[in-house]
């Protein structure tokens, strides 16, 4: 039988003692430490679950200070804990190493999504002209290759549901979030993609993908869905060639997670971007 226990908690603001958090994306490094991104305040803060706050990371703001527009910075982190920062806004990329020191930044037209491939090859999906492709950066940030992406079905994507993970041969799994619910997985070396769901039993429940995550440890992918009409949430397993392994009920709390990483060991972690709620979860199915 699935089940999910709660294995570790906390609050990301009332930690901080701030009241004011723009949480926007969260990924882990080798280790299982999480890193969180706070657009708002222009930072990174890293976790260690069973001890809490690590380290807190300046870094670059999504908005100036002063502007209220929609913003966001999605994060990725490198096995070895160097991140990146894509900045829709600013159409660029910044680079941090493991100790939070910014070694540049360079421009990515129309991105939307990060993740970070072997070898130090950064992925990041863009929207052109209203096609969207995988740009395939180096450790620098030169543009080494380009992959086909996936036709949306929406006129307009929202960055903060548009998900990209890779796996350690390069292929790189991606969700655009709406319905109607598809996965796919594009292959490294460009020789198309395949795509693959599921069937919702009440799809006027309109459910989304609201995140994406691959724990290479357990070779599964986590699908993290809402319903937008009733708040349910729940967690779909596939393999990585797409077969459906099962789903998991997350119990009822008053947060709606909207990011999910995979710290390995059949682990995952949930955060809520509202409210600031951060879990470990240990997940059978």
């Amino acid at each position: 039988m699935s089940a999910v226990e709660v294995t570790w908690r906390l609050n990301v603001p009332e930690l901080l003692g701030i009241t004011d958090a723009g949480l926007d994306d969260a990924d882990v490094d080798a280790r299982g430490d999480v890193y969180v991104s706070d657009g708002l305040n222009g930072r990174v803060y890293k976790f260690r679950p069973g001890e809490g706050l690590v380290d807190v990371f300046s870094v670059i703001r999504s908005l100036p200070v002063g502007e209220e527009e929609e913003s966001s910075l999605n994060l990725a982190v490198a096995p070895d804990s160097a991140f990146c920062l894509a900045d829709a806004r600013r159409e660029a990329v910044i680079r941090y190493d493991e100790n939070g020191a910014c070694m540049g930044e360079f421009a990515a037209p129309g991105v939307l999504s990060l993740c970070c491939g072997p070898d130090g090859i950064l992925y990041a999906l863009s929207n052109a002209e209203g096609i969207e492709r995988i740009n395939c950066y180096d450790r620098i940030g030169n543009l080494a290759n380009t992959l086909p992406a996936p036709a949306r079905h929406r006129a307009r994507l929202d960055p903060g549901l548009v998900n990209m993970e890779s796996d350690s041969e390069g292929n790189i799994y991606l969700s655009y979030g709406m319905p109607p619910y598809r996965v796919w997985k594009v292959k490294a070396d460009g020789s198309g993609l395949d795509a693959w769901g599921r069937q919702i039993e009440h799809p006027e429940d309109a459910i989304l993908i609201a995140d994406i995550a691959l724990d290479q440890s357990a070779n599964v992918l986590w699908a993290l869905l809402a319903s937008r009409r009733f708040g349910r949430q729940m967690l779909d397993a596939f393999s990585p060639e797409g077969e459906f392994l099962g789903t998991v009920e997350i119990p009822h709390s008053e947060s709606l997670y909207g990011v999910i990483c995979a710290p390995g060991g059949s682990d995952l972690c949930l955060l809520d971007t509202a409210n600031g709620d951060l879990v470990r979860i240990a997940v059978s199915l």
